[in-house]
């Protein structure tokens, strides 16, 4: 028998608790949920928590890269020091730089004086080559007349007389000369070759030293260019020093003032006879 179709069924089935009122707390708990969700959209997170859940990765990828606060002014110190270091190895450089352009000219500037050296000692060089050619050729050309006057000078030496055989004409003279001066140019033109044919000068009032020509006591042999005459003249005065009474000989800007004695050179004065060079002169006592 169905129950529900009986009284008793019936009264069971009315003690029953509905199916919807079973149902309602769920879907109590459903919309609660559904409303603290939508109020967490609409309201949002607390601006704390944002910035919590902001902060969170930035702080780990500071981390990651091995950042932090207090490794950064190591990093302005390193690259300070770097930036110190280049500045100072440029500074270097151009120092070194500076310092082997300073070598570089004080090297050329040697080489310069180098070479100018060697250029005036290459001229110094040809012109003393230039003037001991030029004296090796007056010394080769004053040889012959040097051996004339040394055979000269041998023959009026071995003349050891002074016998007179030609009286001497003393023609360029103001007056007469001193006996003892003309003894002695007798002497010479009787023994010496060549001295008969030459001009005699004796007395005049013009002459340095008043006794000599001004008093008659010297004797002029004007021999001219004939050097080899003058010293063979001169080589017969110092043969016969003391017999022809001899003082003094002045002779090519040279004086002798005894037979062994040593020539002493002269003062220029100003023309070749003033400087005797084209006569010897002979002062006698």
């Amino acid at each position: 028998m169905n129950p529900r179709t009986t009284t008793s069924g019936r009264s069971t089935c009315s003690r029953l608790t509905p199916p919807t009122a079973v149902r309602r707390p769920g879907l109590y708990l459903g919309m609660a949920a559904a409303g603290a969700v939508l109020v967490n959209v609409l309201v949002g997170v607390e601006p704390a928590a944002q910035a919590e859940a902001g902060t969170s990765p930035s702080v780990s990828v500071a981390a990651e890269l091995g950042l932090s606060a207090q490794s950064r002014p190591v990093v302005v110190t390193q690259d300070l020091e770097a930036l110190g270091q280049l500045s100072a190895s440029r500074s270097s450089r151009q120092a070194a730089e500076t310092e082997a352009q300073q070598v570089q000219a004080a090297a050329d500037q040697a080489e310069l004086d180098r070479r100018k050296a060697e250029e005036e000692a290459k001229v110094r060089a040809e012109a003393e080559a230039a003037a001991a050619a030029a004296a090796a050729a007056a010394a080769a050309a004053e040889a012959p007349s040097a051996s004339k006057a040394q055979a000269a000078e041998g023959a009026a030496v071995a003349a050891a007389s002074t016998a007179v055989s030609v009286v001497a004409k003393i023609r360029n003279s103001a007056g007469p000369v001193s006996a003892r001066a003309q003894a002695a140019a007798n002497a010479v033109v009787s023994n010496v070759p060549g001295a008969d044919s030459i001009t005699l000068g004796g007395t005049r009032p013009s002459a340095a030293d008043p006794g000599g020509h001004p008093s008659g006591n010297a004797v002029d042999y004007m021999v001219m260019s004939d050097a080899a005459l003058g010293d063979a003249i001169v080589a017969y005065h110092r043969a016969h020093w003391d017999e022809l009474g001899v003082e003094y000989i002045i002779w090519q800007q040279r004086m002798l003032s005894s037979a062994n004695g040593s020539w002493k050179g002269m003062e220029d004065r100003g023309s070749g006879t003033a400087n005797h060079m084209d006569h010897p002169h002979v002062n006698y006592r």
